[in-house]
C-alpha cells in the first residue's frame, strides 16, 4: 500500500490509500482503495497526548477488498500527518518500523535475474539517493540488493516512492542528481570531465537535457499500464514534470548548485561563507512552524513537514508555481541551518 495524492479542480490536494497487484497477464496496475479525503489525519485517533491508532474504519474498508492488512505498514502512511511530539515519542521507543526488508537473500545470478528489468533511469535514481555520486555507468549496472524494493510495485508506486526520497536531498546535491540519473555523462562521451557538470557547456547541456525528458515522455517501458493515464499529446506526464521545475526554475540555474554548503568562490572549497538569518521568520512561516518549535524539531521531522506541503504545492498537481518555489527555498534554508 502507498499514499498518492490527487490534485481537485479547486487546487486542494485529495489523499487516497493505493494498492499495486499484477494482472493476469503479469502487468504490474494500481487500485485505489481507500479516500482519506483532504486531511488523513482525521483517521488517526488520539489517546493520549503522545498515544494514537489509526481509526479501524480504513482497515475495515481495505480488509473487506479481500486485502489483508499490515498494520505497521498501515501506520506508516500515516506518520508525516502525526504531530511532531508524537513521532519524536514513537521514534524513540521503536514504535515506527524504520526499515522495509527486500524479501530472503538471493545468490548472484538468481538475483541478477530477478533484477534484469529494472529500468537504468530507475536504477540511477536509486544508485544516487543511496550514494550520492554522478559516476554510475558501472555501478547502476550492477545487481545491487536494494533494487529489490522496486519489484512487485507499479509504476504509480515506483514513482510515489521515489519523490518521496528525493526530499531528503540537500539543495547542493540536486544538480549532481538530475544530471546522472538522466545519464549526461553518457551525452559527453569521450570527455574525461564528462561526470562534472559545472564545466560543462550549458546550452549543450539544456538541450541534452531536453532530449533525455522528452524520450523518458516517449517511453512505454516506463510509462507503462501502470502508470497514471496520459497522453504524449497532453504534455509532459506528470511523474517528470517535476524534474522540469527542478532542472529550470530551482536549481540548476543556481550558481551555487552542486557546492558543498558554506563554500563559494575559488580554491579548493572556496572561502567559508557564513550562514543567513536575516530571512528567518520569513521561512518559518512558509513552513507553518516557529522558531521554539525549529529548535526542537530533528531533520526528519523538518523533512516531514516539507513533505507534506510540497504535496499540497507541487505544481505538478495543480500549485502555484511560485508558492512552490517559495516553499523550496524556505525548506533549503532551514535544514542547511538545522545541519549546521
Amino acid at each position: 500500500m502507498y499514499l498518492a495524492g490527487k490534485r481537485q479542480p479547486d487546487g486542494r490536494l485529495r489523499f487516497v490509500i493505493r494498492h499495486s497487484y499484477q494482472d493476469e497477464s503479469g502487468n504490474w496496475l494500481y487500485r485505489e482503495l481507500f479516500d482519506l479525503g483532504f486531511d488523513p489525519g482525521d483517521y488517526v485517533v488520539a489517546v493520549t497526548e503522545k498515544a494514537y491508532y489509526i481509526d479501524p474504519v480504513v482497515e475495515d474498508a481495505i480488509s473487506s477488498q479481500g486485502l489483508e492488512v499490515d498494520y505497521d505498514d498501515l501506520e506508516r502512511l500515516f506518520w508525516p500527518f502525526l504531530d511532531p511530539e508524537v513521532r519524536r515519542v514513537a521514534e524513540r521507543f521503536g514504535c515506527r518500523s524504520r526499515e522495509k526488508r527486500y524479501g530472503k537473500k538471493h545468490g548472484s545470478e538468481e538475483l541478477h535475474e530477478l533484477l534484469r528489468d529494472i529500468l537504468g533511469f530507475d536504477r540511477r535514481r536509486l544508485c544516487f539517493l543511496k550514494f550520492c555520486q554522478i559516476d554510475l555507468e558501472e555501478l547502476a549496472a550492477r545487481p545491487l540488493p536494494f533494487f529489490r524494493q522496486l519489484l512487485n510495485r507499479s509504476r504509480d508506486e515506483i514513482e510515489h516512492l521515489i519523490e518521496f526520497m528525493e526530499f531528503g536531498l540537500r539543495p547542493w546535491e540536486m544538480k549532481g542528481y538530475l544530471y546522472a540519473v538522466f545519464d549526461l555523462p553518457r551525452r559527453f562521451y569521450p570527455r574525461l570531465s564528462r561526470f562534472i557538470p559545472d564545466v560543462q557547456d550549458q546550452d549543450l547541456m539544456d538541450q541534452y537535457f531536453l532530449e533525455e525528458l522528452c524520450n523518458m515522455n516517449r517511453d512505454t517501458a516506463f510509462l507503462d499500464s501502470g502508470a497514471v493515464p496520459w497522453s504524449e499529446g497532453r504534455g509532459l506526464h506528470p511523474y517528470l514534470r517535476r524534474y522540469l521545475f527542478q532542472y529550470f526554475d530551482i536549481s540548476f540555474r543556481d550558481a551555487g548548485a552542486g557546492r558543498r554548503p558554506g563554500f563559494s568562490g575559488g580554491g579548493p572549497g572556496g572561502a567559508w561563507q557564513p550562514p543567513p538569518s536575516s530571512s528567518e521568520k520569513r521561512y518559518f512561516d512558509i513552513m507553518g512552524i516557529n522558531q521554539d518549535e525549529f529548535k526542537a524539531m530533528t531533520e526528519s521531522e523538518i523533512i516531514s513537514i516539507f513533505r507534506k506541503k510540497a504535496q499540497q504545492l507541487h505544481p505538478d498537481k495543480g500549485g502555484r508555481h511560485d508558492d512552490f518555489i517559495l516553499l523550496q527555498e524556505a525548506y533549503h534554508r532551514l535544514i542547511r541551518k538545522k545541519r549546521w
